[in-house]
């Protein structure tokens, strides 16, 4: 995914015309979208109808969004409202569910994707690591491996690996933190 679709638009430089904009972000993120709704409605005629409505919508609408906001965000907030009508015009696809229970879909749709975002951007700081570093990382937290058996492996003491793995751990937390808050500034 392209950083959480976030793009902090370069007016200055004049890079990209609002046009070249929304195609990127709109390409980028057009799979998502589509899951998105079909996760609602579980019907593909009536997802493809929706989508495209969406779609529509977004080129239509596309001068209100806020360059260096989240366009996942957005895109899902003016799907949510096709879906809404879509669902009042066709009882037959509404699937027991109420507005209210559509709403929390909704939202746990939304910290969904928020930990996804999180989760690029630990994978991020991740390769970002010397090699030695992404490799305790790979034992530790994928390999499930014990500190002592790190140790035992690497001919290093318990305490050297536990001192490591705890910079690992602040190190990466640290970037995480610098990526999120460098964003939504």
């Amino acid at each position: 995914m392209a950083s959480d679709n976030k793009i902090i638009f370069q007016q200055e430089t004049g890079l990209q015309s609002s046009q070249e904009l929304f195609i990127s972000l709109f390409e980028a993120d057009r799979n998502r979208l589509y899951s998105y709704i079909f996760a609602f409605i579980s019907n593909t005629a009536a997802t493809d109808d929706i989508f495209q409505e969406t779609s529509m919508v977004l080129w239509r609408e596309f001068q209100k969004f806020q360059p260096g906001t989240s366009f996942s965000k957005w895109a899902n907030g003016i799907a949510f409202n096709r879906i809404r009508e879509y669902r009042r015009k066709n009882k037959k696809y509404a699937v027991g569910f109420s507005e209210e229970m559509l709403e929390s879909l909704a939202e746990v749709a939304e910290k969904s994707s928020d930990e996804e975002t999180k989760w690029q951007k630990l994978q991020d700081c991740r390769r970002s690591l010397p090699d030695h570093t992404q490799s305790l990382y790979e034992n530790f937290y994928v390999k499930n491996q014990k500190a002592q058996q790190i140790a035992d492996n690497s001919g290093r003491s318990i305490f050297a690996i536990r001192k490591a793995i705890h910079k690992l751990r602040k190190k990466l937390f640290d970037c995480v933190e610098t990526k999120k808050h460098g964003e939504s500034t």
